[in-house]
């Protein structure tokens, strides 16, 4: 009804006109709307034009950010891995003393090899900024501010001496010897345990781990490396003998590629290492973990003064490491790693991952070789490079099609432990000084008492590890069974005289008379691979428990277990003595590897006591915290009350005025 036809053409028609139709013309409503649709249409195209303007130079921004992002990481590595070079030139460079005799001459000038590294660093530098975008330009300046700040943890330290210096052991001068008894400290041994850490935070447990490891001041030092994570513990409550060192972002991949790339021959190769450990470590950082067997060599600009280095783990708390190590065990043997009964019970001997102490020396240098996912490639291919190429791939294809891919773990402990008993010049101690939750008694007990070493000086407080005998699972209190030192076995001992507040023995002496003593010749072993399920065949070694010999008890009750030797190429076994107190069962290490899946689910931060203050914290499988007096209510407060603590142990109160002057403090702890 809108249209209406036009007044016929009155033109009569032709021959050969077309047919004449009447036109129609619209209405002026409809006109009116084709007149809005038309502007609409106008004003869709000039709003798609500018949104396409737009989309085109976000775009443009944001492949300009995305080329300067990948800028400034290429440069970032590059200043990493040159940084690195430049620790290794040091390294090998070094004078018998150690030092830094490689990088700087004697009137602090750089030296002629590290002058012209250094050069050829700025240059690079130079021609990489020169490439970068304005923006790109600005983001490298901001990260250069940042890696400022952490060139003094980057930077090329003391060299391992023991290498440089071609000696058998390292050499302690009268200086470092003097400085070392005036603190407190053994003159001649010096032990450091080193922890690679992935993650911006540490675990809830760690105040109480960094705690621990205060008490073995006396001979060990703890070196925490990681990526600028946040350390959550008062600067006034970290010991002495505790270290942390921030190697950066990405810098624990640079680090190990720098070093891995130039130790297996491969330095031409460094940046393909680099980068494949970058995100191996970025992706799965447990992954680290599989080349603890390297950290000798890694970290070998840190080992300067050190007679000794070991890997370990934070999922642990340390005792009184001091007082179970002997002069024997640390002059005599090559490396000395800590059991906690499961030679005896399962035949395992393999060297632990939360301790195994290696002898700075030629012997020792570069085991890890020997392993196919660590060393060169071979006539059969393989090799460290292969198999982080290999995970790369494998990742790639299973993130391409939307799946998890978790790669194979190749365990150290396995092919790590094969190499070094394949080597019959080494002398190896598997010693049963170890505690671990999966074997121990209910609660395990981790002391601090206090107090000051005869004489002064600036030692920190004593630490124990305790549980009480004869109240563990399996029979075999964590593999150590305490006795008295006049012979009395502390399983012959009723319950009730279980005393986790029992008095320590003596400070720890030059003499380091350790906490065992060896009974009876040594007997040989026969081996197999028939244990040890998580390890490749091919790589365990099994102790032949068969003959019933490991459930033997001596005839006079006098021993406590047994310890494992590797010495000439064969295996052999030898019964030990513990000195610990009545009833008791210490340790060197805790080990809570299955308990800790109840620790992460705490909550709350742990409060460490001050210094020179004692306390009492319980570990059980439902978690941990200190021994404290019950609340208001009659509620334990985390981890148990101080009433029990005493009904642990089978009496109403076995410790009198002892633990009296212990709860006090703990009010503030927690």
């Amino acid at each position: 009804s809108a249209w209406r036809p036009k007044a016929p053409n009155r033109r009569p028609a032709m021959l050969g006109d077309e047919y004449a139709r009447p036109r129609y013309v619209p209405h002026a409503a409809l006109r009116r709307l084709h007149a809005v649709v038309a502007a609409l249409g106008a004003m869709w195209l000039a709003t798609s034009a500018g949104l396409l303007h737009s989309w085109q130079r976000h775009s443009g921004a944001k492949m300009e950010a995305g080329r300067s992002l990948h800028e400034v990481k290429e440069l970032t590595n590059e200043v990493l891995i040159l940084r690195q070079q430049l620790a290794s030139m040091a390294m090998t460079s070094s004078g018998p003393g150690g030092g830094r005799g490689g990088v700087a001459g004697s009137d602090g000038e750089l030296s002629g090899a590290a002058a012209v590294h250094m050069a050829e660093a700025e240059h690079l530098a130079g021609r990489l900024r020169s490439q970068l975008s304005p923006k790109a330009e600005l983001a490298v300046n901001d990260a250069a501010a940042g890696e400022a700040r952490r060139a003094a943890a980057l930077a090329p330290g003391p060299s391992a001496s023991a290498e440089a210096a071609g000696s058998a052991f390292p050499r302690v001068d009268d200086v470092l010897r003097a400085s070392r008894r005036a603190a407190g400290q053994h003159p001649e041994f010096r032990v450091a345990m080193i922890i690679p850490w992935l993650g911006s935070s540490f675990p809830h447990w760690f105040p109480l781990f960094v705690w621990s490891c205060g008490g073995s001041d006396y001979l060990f030092d703890w070196l925490i490396f990681h990526e600028d994570a946040s350390v959550d513990v008062p600067i006034n409550s970290i010991p002495r003998n505790v270290h942390f060192h921030s190697v950066g972002t990405y810098g624990m991949g640079a680090l190990f590629g720098v070093q891995l790339a130039r130790l297996t021959g491969a330095e031409n190769l460094t940046h393909a290492h680099v980068r494949l450990l970058q995100h191996a470590f970025s992706t799965w950082p447990y992954s680290i973990t599989e080349y603890k067997p390297t950290y000798g060599d890694v970290f070998a600009a840190y080992l300067s003064g050190y007679s000794h280095w070991s890997y370990t783990d934070l999922d642990l708390v340390a005792g009184d490491l001091p007082a179970f190590f002997s002069r024997e065990e640390l002059a005599d043997f090559d490396l000395v790693t800590l059991t906690f009964g499961d030679v005896v019970t399962h035949g395992r001997l393999y060297l632990r991952g939360q301790f195994a102490m290696h002898k700075i020396s030629r012997a020792t240098s570069r085991l890890w070789l020997g392993c196919d996912f660590l060393g060169p490639p071979t006539d059969g291919g393989g090799g460290l490079l292969h198999e982080l190429r290999l995970k790369a791939v494998l990742y790639e294809r299973a993130n391409q099609k939307g799946e998890p891919f978790r790669p194979h773990f190749n365990s150290a402990e396995g092919c790590y432990s094969a190499v070094v008993t394949s080597q019959p010049e080494l002398r190896v101690k598997y010693a049963n000084k170890m505690l671990a939750d999966f074997t121990s008694a209910p609660e395990v007990y981790l002391l601090l008492p206090g107090g000051k070493p005869p004489g002064g000086g600036e030692s920190p407080a004593r630490v124990a590890l305790r549980m009480c005998a004869g109240r563990h699972g399996d029979g075999t209190a964590g593999g150590i069974v305490g006795r008295r030192a006049n012979g009395t076995p502390s399983d012959a001992l009723p319950a009730s005289a279980c005393d986790p507040l029992a008095q320590l023995a003596g400070w720890p002496s030059e003499s380091l008379r350790g906490n065992q003593r060896a009974v009876g010749e040594m007997i040989p072993v026969r081996v197999h691979s028939n244990c040890s399920e998580w390890v490749e065949v091919r790589y365990r070694v099994c102790a032949d428990v068969s003959g019933g010999w490991a459930q033997e008890e001596d005839a006079d009750g006098a021993t406590d277990g047994w310890n494992f030797f590797y010495l000439n190429g064969g295996w052999f076994r030898q019964r030990f003595a513990a000195d610990h107190a009545p009833g008791l069962v210490e340790g060197a290490l805790f080990h809570f590897q299955v308990w800790k899946r109840a620790y992460k689910k705490q909550q709350g931060a742990v409060q460490l006591p001050r210094a020179g203050e004692g306390g009492v914290f319980v570990f059980t499988k439902e978690g941990f915290g200190p021994a404290h007096e019950a609340d208001a209510g009659g509620r334990d407060v985390q981890g148990g009350s101080a009433e029990g603590v005493r009904d642990r142990t089978g009496e109403g109160d076995p410790y009198g005025e002892a633990f009296a002057d212990i709860h006090t403090p703990l009010d503030n702890m927690w």
